[in-house]
């Protein structure tokens, strides 16, 4: 059994339907911006800290837990709380690319062990009109999602990508795989 230390309906959701045996579990887990370090080490260290702060039960052994950011000219592009700022960051990205970066951490509390991978996803977004954004902000709730929007919801934005598609959606499944195949002899 693996215990998950994330909220997020959609990494339930790709877990689920990797078939893999999970519980969700809180964590504590404060985020906090660190300046000075790659957008790799910070998605690492959010994962990490996550893990670290599961409430888990006591005799529970693997806890998975993981950290997306956006990453676009330099900085970080947030979850928006206004129409105005998803608006922004749409107007901010169309016609581009920018980079989706997951820290994926498998943490063994038996063992005291880490596995720890960064998955990264360029997505190029479509050219858009202004009434595209609206309309966009109208029809996909764009204030839990990091970017400003949702690669697996309509209407589709996205031109095309390189990388891992689940890893846009917050959970790179193909790393999330790797690291359970090479715990299988002792997840249940």
């Amino acid at each position: 059994m693996i215990y998950l230390a994330s909220q997020s309906p959609r990494r339930k959701a790709i877990l689920k339907k990797m078939g893999i045996r999970f519980k969700v579990v809180s964590s504590d887990y404060n985020e906090k911006s660190i300046k000075g370090i790659s957008p790799e080490e910070l998605v690492l260290r959010h994962a990490i800290g996550k893990a670290r702060s599961a409430a888990i039960p006591e005799k529970a052994r693997y806890i998975l837990s993981a950290d997306t950011i956006v990453w676009c000219r330099n900085r970080i592009l947030g979850k928006p709380k206004t129409k105005k700022e998803a608006a922004g960051i749409l107007n901010l990205i169309h016609g581009r690319s920018h980079t989706v970066y997951t820290g994926v951490v498998l943490y063994d509390s038996k063992m005291n062990t880490f596995q720890k991978e960064v998955a990264r996803t360029r997505v190029f977004i479509k050219r858009l009109s202004k009434k595209d954004m609206m309309d966009y902000i109208e029809k996909v709730d764009p204030f839990d999602k990091a970017g400003s929007y949702a690669i697996q919801e309509g209407p589709r934005i996205v031109e095309r990508i390189e990388g891992s598609y689940s890893n846009v959606m917050g959970l790179p499944k193909e790393v999330v795989k790797k690291m359970v195949d090479r715990s299988t002899e002792t997840i249940e």
